[in-house]
């Protein structure tokens, strides 16, 4: 089986009034232009029959518009209801709005399996959020794991980069630690700290997926980050439709059949719950 751990998909309606939302919406403004390829679940679906793919995470953003999150969610729970063993979904939600936490618990309700993917870049401020802190709490309480974007705080710039750089999700994880995290894009780079003992014992619940590993890394990267970490910690993810879905696959090639298993299967079962 494989699994792809994050992937995107998004109404038609945004796809339609694309400048409209981005005045609606600064994490949207900030990731999105006419370039940017936005998809639909039943594509998302073709392309993940095209390349053997059996289920995908499907994902929203770190929106900071409420009612952007509520239209997303809702579309991303009833694509689950239209490809019921395909679509693993997940809700996003506001973490500065006050109707955050009522949100998430309506998601919930309908089996969302976790939350994500958050994009936070107010960093000064947000281990100190209560609306954040709640949604942790409600998480955690929960059982559900929660996706945040990772910044790369060297190399090249791209949009929606931002400033989750690995020295702020170590922060994140120490505060909470019980908790479980994955760091897209495997953390920005925080995966390869876990060489240092004291690291790797706080971070026991953090996961990294390889979103966009093409992009942003060589594909060296997956062996790497089990050597740092642990092969029961890596997720392989597309980022799909940022990235072409048999591009990521075939950055898994050279790995042992023992460690696609892995990534591909073990991993996000145990992590998802699935």
């Amino acid at each position: 089986m494989i699994i792809d751990s994050l992937t995107h998909i998004l109404p038609e309606e945004i796809s339609k009034n694309l400048n409209q939302f981005k005045t609606l919406d600064s994490i949207f403004n900030d990731f999105f232009d006419k370039n940017t390829k936005i998809v639909q679940a039943e594509q998302l679906i073709k392309q993940m029959k095209k390349n053997g793919i059996n289920k995908s995470i499907t994902a929203g953003f770190g929106w900071t518009n409420h009612e952007l999150a509520i239209m997303v969610n809702d579309y991303i729970l009833l694509s689950k209801k239209q490809f019921p063993e395909e679509i693993i979904p997940f809700c996003s939600v506001d973490i500065n709005s006050k109707k955050s936490e009522e949100e998430l618990l309506r998601c919930i309700s309908k089996g969302v399996k976790g939350i994500g993917e958050l994009h936070i870049n107010n960093l000064e401020n947000i281990l100190d959020n209560k609306i954040f802190n709640n949604i942790l709490k409600i998480a955690l309480h929960y059982n559900l794991p929660i996706i945040i974007h990772g910044s790369e705080p060297l190399g090249h710039k791209y949009r929606g980069k931002g400033r989750a750089y690995p020295k702020f999700l170590f922060k994140l994880v120490e505060k909470n630690q019980d908790n479980i995290f994955i760091f897209s894009h495997f953390g920005g780079g925080l995966v390869f700290y876990e060489q240092m003992p004291e690291i790797k014992k706080i971070s026991s619940n953090v996961y990294y997926d390889s979103a966009a590993q093409p992009f942003l890394y060589d594909k060296s990267i997956y062996r790497t980050s089990i050597l740092s970490s642990s092969i029961n910690k890596i997720l392989f993810a597309s980022d799909f439709p940022l990235i072409d879905l048999n591009k990521c696959l075939k950055q898994t090639d050279y790995l042992t059949d023992i460690e696609k298993k892995h990534i591909f299967s073990y991993n996000p079962i145990s992590v998802f719950n699935l």
